[in-house]
């Protein structure tokens, strides 16, 4: 029986790739309405009474940009910023704002030449570094990703978001002695640095090291309510055959979400096969069912217990369940097979 593996995402927006961007991409429309009266808010009112006193000035229009931006308005947000650009294109903190409009409307492109005019015009600006270190991160060029970082960090060497990135280079590039070494000294910078904690306890766990416990435990000091990190604590314990503290720290995640399904189906697969408690396993397959009735996985984990404790029927039930979700389902179909 295969156990399940939860997939963790690293917590990064997903963008095209520069190559596959073309730079005429149009930002999302934002509809205006003709029913509803829509009060100004006061910072806008103030923004748009300062522009009409001095229209002309380009620093009021990238501020007012911003704002749209904040609010997730692109397409004012592009109108404001191009008139300032009209106005002054010495600005590098300008094509900051420009940059962003791009990377929110998937115009990558388009954000990374901005970014390199930024740079152009202002050889120390770290945030347009760290800005183009992502957007190569995302694309997976990783030497010219921690190029521009070590670019930022010889200006601001205690630059915490510079040692997580590199980090993550590193580890995609599956160096993970380097991937671990930066990740520390990103926690070193700075002490409440969550993503980095369950960095490290992701890394050292894949490498069966003790340290991947405490690094959870720092995150979860941070963030107790983090299903994340408590899930990520009981994987780690129970790969380690460390049944109980597996346990205990599922229990502490369905204490901060009740529906979490996977942790009841963990619970489940500690009970069949670690612990050869049949009961407490089927009461936790059938938790996770109640949590999501598409569960085919917690079905058949379940058919099985069944199928061990002798119960033909029940296992029979819950492999044709199976087969009804996921007519393809192949475990599911290969334990039908001997039982009919």
């Amino acid at each position: 029986m295969k156990l399940q593996v939860y997939i963790k995402y690293v917590c990064f927006v997903s963008l095209v790739l520069f190559t596959a961007c073309g730079n005429g991409g149009k930002p999302t429309e934002t509809k205006p309405t003709d029913t509803v009266s829509v009060k100004t808010p006061e910072e806008l009112k103030q923004l748009n009474t300062q522009l009409l006193a001095n229209p002309g000035n380009a620093d009021l229009l990238n501020k007012r940009a911003k704002y749209y931006v904040s609010k997730n308005d692109f397409n004012s947000g592009m109108e404001d910023i191009r008139k300032a650009l009209q106005i002054d294109s010495t600005k590098s903190d300008y094509y900051l704002t420009l940059s962003t409009i791009y990377f929110m409307t998937n115009q990558t492109g388009n954000s990374k030449t901005a970014l390199e005019k930024c740079i152009k015009l202002d050889n120390k600006n770290v945030e347009a570094m760290m800005k183009l270190a992502e957007l190569y991160l995302y694309v997976r060029k990783n030497e010219k990703s921690i190029e521009y970082i070590n670019m930022a960090l010889k200006i601001d060497k205690y630059n915490a978001k510079g040692y997580f990135m590199k980090g993550m280079n590193f580890k995609e590039m599956r160096d993970t002695a380097k991937a671990i070494s930066s990740m520390q000294t990103a926690v070193e910078q700075d002490q409440r640095y969550y993503n980095a904690y369950i960095q490290l306890g992701l890394l050292c766990a894949a490498k069966h090291n003790a340290l991947a416990s405490q690094y959870y435990k720092n995150a979860l000091a941070i963030n107790p309510k983090s299903t994340e990190a408590w899930y990520d604590l009981g994987k780690y314990y129970q790969d380690e055959g460390d049944w109980n503290h597996a346990l205990d720290s599922y229990s502490s995640l369905l204490k901060v979400d009740a529906g979490y399904k996977y942790a009841h189906y963990n619970m489940g697969v500690i009970y069949f096969l670690g612990l050869k408690k049949n009961t407490e396993a089927i009461e936790h397959y059938t938790a996770a069912i109640k949590i999501e009735p598409q569960y085919v996985e917690a079905y058949y984990a379940r058919g099985m217990v069944y199928k061990q404790m002798g119960n033909t029927k029940k296992a029979i039930a819950d492999f044709e369940a199976c087969s009804a979700i996921a007519p393809n389902y192949e475990p599911a179909l290969i334990a039908l097979k001997g039982m009919k």
